[in-house]
């Protein structure tokens, strides 16, 4: 057995694991029990829905796993790079376990032998750093400020104004009486 650490508040983290078990063995498996259910009898937990997957390999002919783990969940190519042989050797049956199965809690995972960890891979982030504002008109108090405040309309202007709205009033009643 394999122990495996999830650090508390870890999000963004992709575990890819190769199931050790005959791919006809999980395909009837899966045909016999829910995906879900497989995947707890894998890990030993149950995970909560879309915080893992389970699927062979050949469903992924044309695209690849590597690629499919930059392009669908943009885990970055430095770091598929260093298990790409592995990665690209694998057949039969992968798990892929998201940071969101622990909900922000640390855990152990106790691995057994019917899945290998192939790499943890974090899904890239976007970059939120943004050059300092040097414009004046950025700089905090800088605007012109208006002392007066704006008068509502009145006179004629306000009083028609609030006819009209009176009278949009009434229509709608009328109508939605009708």
């Amino acid at each position: 057995m394999t122990e495996l650490h999830i650090p508390k508040g870890e999000h963004g983290q992709i575990r890819l694991f190769a199931v050790n078990r005959p791919i006809d063995v999980m395909a009837r498996d899966l045909r016999s029990v829910e995906k879900t259910a497989l995947i707890a009898d894998l890990l030993g937990f149950d995970a909560p829905p879309d915080t893992a997957e389970l699927f062979p390999v050949s469903d992924l002919t044309g695209v690849g796993l590597a690629r499919y783990l930059t392009d669908g969940y943009t885990a970055t190519d430095a770091q598929i790079a260093r298990d790409h042989t592995r990665i690209e050797a694998l057949d039969g049956y992968v798990l892929l376990l998201f940071s969101s199965a622990f909900e922000g809690y640390g855990a152990t995972l106790n691995i057994g032998s019917d899945l290998t960890l192939i790499g943890t891979y974090g899904e890239e982030q976007p970059d939120w750093t943004a050059p300092p504002l040097t414009a004046e008109s950025a700089q905090p108090y800088s605007g012109v400020p208006s002392l007066t405040p704006k008068t509502p309309p009145g006179g004629r202007a306000g009083g028609a104004m609030i006819f009209l709205a009176i009278l949009v009033l009434v229509g709608l009643i009328l109508w939605w009486l009708i």
